[in-house]
């Protein structure tokens, strides 16, 4: 991670381990320390401690002794109570941004997509990773939903190490769906913007389950050893 700037220094110290955490730098399992996470940051330990505090209360760190904090290992049911809030959720944002998005914003939104296609093709997945999460939560911007947004984007928070995982897998036509929905935005059609954010979401179902199921074996067969 970067060195971080000045103020507001504990909002830019969340941010960056949020970053860490949606772009793979931190993956399910891994031990942190306040003070590594301090070094690496170039602050001391108050304002990460801070962040840690937050990240855990919001269910994305956790505390399982005094000084043993991790990404977690997310669980199948919370992996599918998640899915099942994003469909309904990013439906949601993907129908309403076809009603309320304008050319402009679309256009822009044309430009992330080839950004990410050029991110998929260089292999770069820390850039893809985040460049994928970009892209599902401007939705809640077009759709003009901020407080939508704020919802997503604690969900992303859970989901970004297993996210990154995923992508380890170099899965192919990443963007496919994303080009369905930038169609439908472009036609103003909301129930064929829904369907494609929805078939995206679901569409990896198989493989995060599949990731999910590797990741506690080898938790189990670590806490055996």
């Amino acid at each position: 991670m970067e060195l971080i700037g000045r103020i507001p220094l504990g909002e830019q110290v969340y941010d960056r381990i949020a970053k860490a955490l949606l772009t793979g730098q931190m993956r399910p399992n891994d031990r942190l320390t306040i003070r590594g996470l301090a070094d690496q940051l170039g602050v001391s330990s108050t304002p990460v401690r801070d962040a840690v505090k937050q990240l855990t209360q919001e269910n994305v760190l956790e505390h399982r002794s005094p000084k043993d904090v991790r990404v977690p290992v997310m669980s199948e049911a919370t992996y599918l109570e998640i899915l099942e809030i994003r469909l309904s959720l990013e439906g949601l944002a993907a129908e309403k941004a076809a009603q309320h998005a304008t050319p402009v914003q679309i256009r822009e939104l044309r430009k992330l997509l080839e950004r990410n296609d050029r991110a998929i093709v260089r292999r770069n997945w820390a850039l893809a990773t985040e460049g994928n999460q970009e892209f599902h939560l401007v939705l809640s911007t077009l759709a003009g939903m901020p407080t939508l947004q704020k919802v997503l984007k604690g969900l992303w928070l859970q989901m970004g190490p297993l996210v990154a995982c995923y992508y380890d897998t170099e899965p192919v036509g990443l963007n496919r769906h994303h080009y369905e929905l930038l169609q439908a935005l472009e036609l103003r059609d909301g129930t064929a913007a829904r369907e494609a954010i929805e078939a995206d979401i679901s569409s990896a179902r198989p493989a995060m389950l599949d990731q999910i199921a590797a990741l506690r074996a080898r938790l189990v067969v670590r806490n055996v050893a």
